[in-house]
């Protein structure tokens, strides 16, 4: 039995493995959070959207009793209107002389109810007031039934809804489903006449509140005996009312209690459960991208699958007639990547395989048969061949092809990409001139302004006489790439670098600053203890910050004698100051000096 290993996969199955692990599984997990986040938004968002119409139906209703209640507050305090219905009467002309002059002076000629009311009417218990406008004799509405419950209640301000279905037949009378508000005008006593204000409130007014809530859903509003108002279509102030006890058996998505006058209102409010499928239709955007994210990463591993597994496959299966000594040449687009050239070394090997078979098996049988065992190790190492340069060969391909096609910059990039890969690659030399280190440093800035475009500006001012001193490799680099990739990067303002470098006497100075994310109070202590109590043992345990690491590699360099300040404050950036003295850069130099002569000898 085989030990089980990716090197005993086909690359078919290589590339299938990748796409289901790497790509597929990532893909379904993500946008499942993601539909799921956006479902509980939407929902979240539907519930604010029905508590807010809670909110304004009550705030709505309750100012329009709360306005009609403050109205009959002018009544209940005017003094005219309180003489002019306890005065007895001689005769009409008195009255309307009376009823004139009360008019001039009383708040029933004003408009204080902002057209909230619908009919104002005062009755009092005086035969000598004659009916007609807003005052009537009090014996014209005690069989009445408002009049009735509001004795019945004995409350001084009563709220009373009710059906009055006489309005049905007298045109101009408003809607019969009325709310009427009664109080008893006896501020400055009675005086052996009852006074009653009777104020009818606009029931289409206040529907028109409740109908004006566009949410989906209904809306009920009721007291202890009748839903007073709903967001139905068929709701009319004409219509009877319906029992509130018909709503007892329903459960409410939510519900809200508040008090109206001196009744006792129930807002009620049912919604449908929204289905996830309603959810995602109308975010019909975020179920393209899902479609999208799986259809794109589908279909170019595909591609590439197929691009590959099938060139493969065909060499394999001329490979497998070499070893029966079958030599065919492969006629099929060839491609210009490794695979083509392989292919195409594969046909020129095969071609002059033939050449010699042709040309020596008539001479010699056993040297037709050793050349022929030289050319299958010739295949044999040019199967097994791997390219140690390969990548630095990639790029200058990329790079040559696009100066062919006129991409200066793109090539000019790719070119300093190489060059910063090799250096890289290849250590060399522990120690490097400012110089050099400084061309390191153009040649990444350059990419990264690439990248970034106007984004990163870059400013150094640099001594003349510390360009040819020597400093570990990729020192101020490390400080720099840290500015670029943890400050500026995360930042959406323009980041702006700047680098310092100048001696005195006794010391050389390094000062890196930036004007990124910078760190916060806290991480930055925690930095500076680090640094505080560093170690050579710590290089290996500081992988996540590149400040430290450059730190302790000075500090190694340098036998402790580096001075090292940092600075920073979130959203202002960061300032890096390194102070070397030169006694030991001076001696590390003749130390390095006196290795290479050595070496050399």
């Amino acid at each position: 039995m085989r030990k089980p290993s990716l090197n005993n996969l086909t690359v078919r199955n290589k590339l299938l493995l990748i796409y289901v692990v790497c790509v597929l599984i990532p893909i379904i997990l993500t946008d499942t959070v993601i539909m799921y986040y956006v479902n509980s938004t939407y929902k979240q968002s539907h519930y604010r959207e029905m508590q807010h119409a809670m909110e304004r139906v009550e705030y709505n209703l309750s100012e329009f009793v709360s306005t009609c209640i403050l109205f009959t507050n002018n009544m209940y305090t005017d003094n005219i209107l309180d003489k002019f219905l306890n005065k007895k009467y001689s005769s009409n002309i008195d009255y309307y002389d009376q009823y004139i002059k009360m008019l001039d002076n009383n708040s029933l000629s004003y408009n204080y109810n902002y057209g909230l009311l619908y009919k104002i009417e005062i009755f009092a218990d005086n035969d000598t007031l004659i009916g007609g406008g807003k005052i009537s004799a009090l014996n014209s509405v005690k069989e009445s039934e408002w009049y009735q419950e509001y004795k019945k209640n004995g409350q001084d301000i009563f709220l009373y809804t009710y059906y009055d279905e006489t309005k049905k037949f007298i045109p101009g009378s408003g809607s019969c489903r009325t709310i009427s508000i009664m109080r008893n005008l006896d501020n400055f006593g009675s005086q052996g006449v009852e006074k009653v204000l009777k104020i009818d409130i606009d029931y289409n007014e206040m529907l028109t509140d409740v109908l004006n809530e566009k949410i989906d859903g209904r809306i009920y509003v009721r007291n202890e005996e009748y839903i007073i108002f709903s967001n139905q279509p068929n709701t009319s102030g004409m219509r009877i009312f319906e029992e509130a006890g018909t709503l007892d058996d329903l459960k409410p998505t939510m519900s809200r209690t508040f008090r109206s006058g001196n009744d006792e209102w129930e807002i009620l409010l049912f919604s449908k459960d929204i289905p996830f499928w309603n959810v995602l239709i109308q975010n019909k955007g975020i179920l393209f991208l899902i479609l999208l994210n799986i259809l794109i990463p589908t279909v170019l591993i595909y591609l590439v699958g197929i691009s590959v597994s099938r060139r493969l496959s065909l060499i394999t299966a001329y490979l497998g007639k070499v070893e029966k000594e079958q030599f065919e040449v492969i006629y099929t687009e060839e491609g210009e990547d490794e695979i083509g050239r392989l292919i195409r070394s594969y046909n020129m090997m095969v071609l002059r395989i033939k050449e010699l078979v042709e040309v020596v098996f008539r001479r010699n049988t056993e040297k037709q048969a050793l050349e022929l065992s030289k050319k299958q190790a010739e295949l044999n190492a040019i199967q097994s061949q791997v390219n140690p340069h390969f990548l630095f060969n990639t790029l200058e391909t990329i790079r040559m092809r696009s100066l062919i096609k006129g991409e200066g910059e793109t090539a000019e990039i790719i070119g300093e990409l190489a060059v910063l890969f090799r250096k890289s690659m290849n250590w060399g030399a522990d120690y490097v001139t400012l110089e050099e280190e400084m061309n390191f440093i153009e040649k990444y800035i350059n990419i990264q302004k690439y990248r970034y475009g106007d984004k990163i500006k870059f400013h150094h001012n640099i001594m003349e006489e510390c360009r040819q001193l020597k400093i570990p490799k990729l020192t101020v680099s490390n400080f720099i790439e840290n500015a670029c990739v943890h400050g500026i990067e995360p930042s959406e303002k323009e980041g702006v670098i700047f680098l310092t470098i100048a001696k005195n006497e006794e010391f050389l100075l390094i000062q890196v600053s930036d004007n990124g994310r910078g760190f916060e109070k806290n991480r930055l202590e925690e930095l500076r203890r680090m640094i505080a109590a560093a170690d050579i043992r710590m290089l290996g345990e500081a992988k996540s910050t590149g400040i430290l690491n450059t730190y302790l590699r000075l500090k190694m360099y340098y036998e402790n004698r580096v001075d090292f300040v940092i600075d920073s404050k979130p959203d202002y950036g960061t300032d890096i100051t390194i102070k070397i003295p030169l006694t030991i850069i001076r001696g590390l130099d003749r130390e390095e000096s006196i290795d290479d002569k050595s070496y050399d000898r």
